[in-house]
């Protein structure tokens, strides 16, 4: 009776340990989800009047030459930039992206992992990986972002890819994010309408340069919302995964405390009726 005890005890002290970890982490995430989340928020304002104001220049210039707005290149091959996360601990967050990812990107395809787990998984993949951004661990590396957006614009320019996507994690609630696939180049389905200024903009100096200078912001923003996104919904994730382990160690450790109990009480039962045999024997 006194090894089933002491296996009881071991147990509780092991599930506590965890209970004290996870909890920890669940109130880190939070903070972090909190912090990140007023950043999305606060970004998504200025990311819709930014493609609002190149929607609108973007519908005045449907003739450009630009191969930012040009669909006819000559290969069939895409770009992917693939979105996951550098730390563990984060639910189906990862899972997701991985499933989108391999329904997606095909043999001739390439791709640009960003973030530890992403690496591992796509280890063996089918696809050509591009190593460039490996050292990318999350939104806080601004440099690094930058360099992304400036590659992705730059390779593309080379002619090498016909599109360029990002699959990231797009934010609905606190509970509920899914993966998605944005095409980030070509520009030529720019959600804009006909007449949105009711008159013709002055375009300074001309299209061509206003181009140049307009893709370039505009990609930018897009990829920084998109990792932005991913962040808040990986702090959400594993702020969720973190209160339900949390949940489970607390009903875990009240079922050890009961079984603790009745096997403590088990042993004094025990020993009073061996006190009482040993007493009527005398």
């Amino acid at each position: 009776m006194s090894q089933t005890i002491n296996k009881i005890k071991t147990r509780i002290r092991s599930v506590t340990g965890a209970y004290k970890v996870t909890s920890a982490m669940k109130l880190v995430s939070t903070v972090k989800l909190k912090t990140w989340k007023s950043k999305m928020i606060a970004n998504k304002a200025y990311a819709q009047e930014v493609k609002e104001a190149a929607d609108s220049v973007f519908n005045y210039i449907p003739n450009s030459n630009s191969l930012l707005m040009d669909e006819e290149i000559n290969t069939n091959k895409k770009l992917y930039l693939v979105v996951s996360s550098s730390l563990g601990l984060c639910g189906a967050y990862n899972t997701n992206i991985f499933k989108m990812a391999e329904s997606t990107i095909t043999e001739e395809d390439d791709a640009i992992i960003l973030g530890k787990k992403g690496l591992v998984f796509f280890n063996d993949s089918k696809f050509k990986k591009i190593d460039e951004f490996s050292s990318y661990e999350s939104i806080k590396d601004r440099s690094t972002v930058r360099a992304i957006s400036d590659y992705l614009l730059d390779i593309y320019l080379q002619g090498k890819y016909k599109e360029i996507h990002i699959i990231y994690t797009e934010y609905k609630n606190p509970i509920v994010f899914t993966s998605k696939d944005l095409k980030l180049l070509p520009l030529a389905d720019v959600d804009s309408k006909e007449n949105v200024l009711g008159y013709p903009p002055l375009l300074e100096p001309n299209k061509e340069d206003l181009i140049k200078s307009l893709v370039p912001f505009v990609i930018s923003n897009l990829v920084f919302s998109c990792l932005l996104e991913s962040e808040v919904c990986e702090q959400a994730s594993r702020s969720n995964a973190m209160e339900n382990a949390t949940d489970n160690a607390e009903e875990l450790l009240e079922e050890l405390q009961i079984e603790f109990n009745k096997a403590r009480q088990g042993a004094i039962t025990q020993e009073i009726i061996e006190i009482a045999a040993a007493a009527n024997a005398l």
